[in-house]
């Protein structure tokens, strides 16, 4: 019999509820913890928490039967009528009746959620450096981050103590989308003069954090450098203005003309477009994620962030549980069919949201299209 944090696998819960209070792409790499609960419990019925505009990732999901969302305060709405509104929906879940909590995060917010819930069995990260009494108390099973260079997919996987051979995890990124959204897709792209056969390329250079980008310079030179080996570009961004504002300034650098995408899907349209293309270009962002789920050929651009923890996830990685698909802590790494750019500078990666406070990167603006030229022209 195999053991977890003291539990028998044989004392399978029926009710599971996992909790990830935060961003999309975070969000998209909670699949594989989700399907592995499926796979090593397949009678379970599994819910996930997490906040309403990050759903779309794990909405059809197979291994998902209920995404359930925070609760946020309407602008109109009185502090009185929010809380009896939070009150009545804490009652809800708690008549769910999950047997097992498992909090993704080090956010006190899914810690006291999972207490809340009444579940029997609450799993959780620990902050690093922080005092915990308090939130050991709303855990049963404290788990301390574990140290190295991890991927986040196997931090995730870390909370369900997955060290015995016998009991594999389901790795695998995965996203749905239907029908309808490949229609809208093909729509749009016929109306802006796709004519259905060209191979297509998916560039998205923009990300939630300005630091996190490349020179509008740069991103231009690729388009064309692209556009210019026979694939039609599209080159997404969602409808926030700094991001529409970025993708206006990178197409007026352009010497030829882009379907310009920006703006017009929901996240799952996107992943719609993005399972058509032969190629992803972009920055360290959840878009990122949603093109390496559907197994398309990422070439990431990073700058401040781990490429270790947060690198295009290739689904068909077997390297166990000890490590990451990027094991090296900056410069060019690949694994599979993914790549990422990254400077080898010593400062990278330094996790800082610029240099100096700027918001801006060095190690991204510094970043010379020739040296993005020299791999695309080699996977080509």
């Amino acid at each position: 019999m195999v053991f977890f944090f003291g539990t028998a696998m044989t004392d399978a819960p029926n009710r599971i509820l996992v909790i990830k209070s935060r961003h999309i792409g975070d969000v998209l790499l909670t699949g594989p913890l989700l399907s592995t609960l499926r796979k090593w419990y397949p009678n379970c019925r599994i819910s996930v928490l997490v906040k309403e505009e990050t759903a779309p990732m794990l909405e059809g999901h197979p291994d998902v039967h209920e995404v359930i969302h925070f609760q946020q305060r309407a602008a109109q709405e009185s502090g009185s009528a929010f809380l009896a509104r939070q009150w009545r929906w804490w009652l809800a879940l708690r008549r769910r009746r999950f047997d097992w909590v498992i909090n993704t995060t080090e956010g006190d917010r899914g810690i006291i959620a999972g207490f809340l819930s009444g579940a029997k069995r609450r799993t959780g990260l620990l902050k690093p450096g922080k005092s915990h009494w308090w939130r050991k108390r709303l855990l049963t099973e404290p788990v301390a981050r574990r140290s190295g260079l991890r991927h986040a997919v196997v931090h995730n996987l870390d909370l369900l103590g997955w060290h015995d051979e016998t009991l594999r995890p389901d790795t695998r990124v995965r996203i749905a989308f239907d029908d309808q959204d490949t229609q809208f897709v093909t729509q749009t792209l016929t109306s802006l003069g796709w004519d259905g056969e060209q191979p297509l390329a998916h560039v998205h250079p923009v990300a939630r954090w300005r630091f996190k980008c490349w020179t509008d310079a740069g991103m231009a030179q690729a388009i064309d450098y692209l556009q210019g080996r026979g694939l039609a570009v599209g080159i997404t961004a969602s409808p926030d203005p700094e991001e529409m504002a970025k993708v206006r300034a990178i197409l007026a650098l352009c010497q030829t003309r882009p379907l310009d995408l920006s703006g017009r899907f929901t996240l799952k349209q996107a992943a719609a477009f993005a399972v058509r293309c032969r190629l992803f270009l972009g920055v360290d962002t959840a878009m990122m994620h949603i093109a390496a789920a559907l197994d398309v050929p990422v070439v990431a651009i990073f700058g401040p962030t781990m490429a270790s923890e947060w690198g295009p996830w290739p689904n068909d990685w077997q390297g166990g549980d000890e490590a990451s698909p990027y094991p090296k802590k900056r410069g060019f790494q690949q694994c599979g069919p993914h790549l990422v750019i990254q400077k080898n500078w010593p400062c990278v990666p330094c996790g800082r949201d610029g240099c100096g406070g700027t918001k801006i990167s060095n190690c991204l603006t510094r970043l010379e299209w020739r040296e993005l030229r020299y791999v695309l022209e080699a996977l080509s």
